[in-house]
């Protein structure tokens, strides 16, 4: 069976990286260093004729519309993170434009081959006042505008609270603090998002947040599902189950990005990858 390479959880690739990604599917091949231990590497083809997909992850991919030639030999799957901007981000992206790019993608590659993030819904308090990233009138706004591109499910998660999280946090609001994941404002607000979401026939998808499956109206998300994958194209990828964390159903896949070289500017506060705070 051939590779299915993720480009990347890691790091958003399309967005700040793209042109070395490029290179290396020129070369033919890339080198991976363990997340864990940096000193341990393998080398990865990604030659066609070992690699079928490359599943991307991004906020933002003006820049591979322009290059998207450069994949033409692989199948693609994308992640597309579209989520209510909030002060925990330090460069987020403009929402028109993100839906400008959505649809272009659709239009290229077909509503079938793109998941809608919005995600992580984030809930903290401050004081006496309860705050979250979801806002209802844009997420109904987004909810009717892609669904309309013919997507017709959205991945949520609530917000881990990581302990370089909860230090960043401190450090950069020390007047904020986190909210229970299972705080009755957070399940109130997700049936918030559910309300729009059943209103516009949006299938709402859980990714390693569990306790929401408890609402039978959301299901479980794999963000790298080869059974999918599989009904996408005629040459099969492996369905084993490899989780990345708790809670996660992915199938296998090899992630390229790094942390540490290849650091994310968009620098969300909650992001478990390292974030940029200058």
């Amino acid at each position: 069976m051939k590779t299915v390479i993720s480009a990347s959880r890691r790091t958003d690739i399309p967005a700040f990286y793209l042109d070395w990604f490029i290179d290396r599917i020129n070369q033919g091949v890339v080198e991976v260093r363990n997340p864990f231990y940096p000193q341990n590497t393998k080398r990865v083809s990604l030659t066609p004729d070992q690699v079928e997909w490359i599943v991307f992850w991004s906020r933002n991919y003006g820049h591979f519309l322009k290059k998207r030639q450069s994949f033409e030999a692989y199948q693609l799957f994308f992640h597309f993170t579209i989520v209510s901007p909030s002060i925990l981000e330090k460069s987020p992206m403009p929402i028109a434009r993100q839906l400008n790019q959505l649809e272009q993608l659709v239009n290229i590659y077909g509503a079938q081959r793109i998941i809608w993030r919005y995600d992580p819904l984030v809930f903290w308090r401050q004081g006496s006042n309860l705050n979250t990233n979801f806002s209802e009138k844009e997420f109904e706004f987004l909810a009717k505008t892609i669904t309309g591109f013919g997507i017709k499910s959205c991945t949520i998660s609530v917000a881990h609270p990581y302990a370089k999280f909860e230090k960043r946090l401190k450090n950069k609001f020390p007047q904020l603090t986190l909210i229970e994941q299972q705080d009755d404002f957070v399940l109130k607000t997700v049936s918030k998002l559910l309300d729009i979401a059943q209103y516009y026939h949006l299938e709402i998808k859980a990714c390693c947040t569990d306790f929401l499956l408890k609402n039978h109206n959301i299901h479980k998300a794999a963000c790298i599902d080869g059974h999918l994958l599989n009904q996408l194209s005629s040459n099969k990828v492996s369905e084993a189950k490899t989780p990345t964390r708790p809670e996660c159903v992915c199938t296998k896949s090899i992630d390229i990005g790094d942390y540490r070289r290849q650091p994310c500017y968009f620098g969300c506060l909650y992001c478990y990858a390292n974030p940029v705070w200058k």
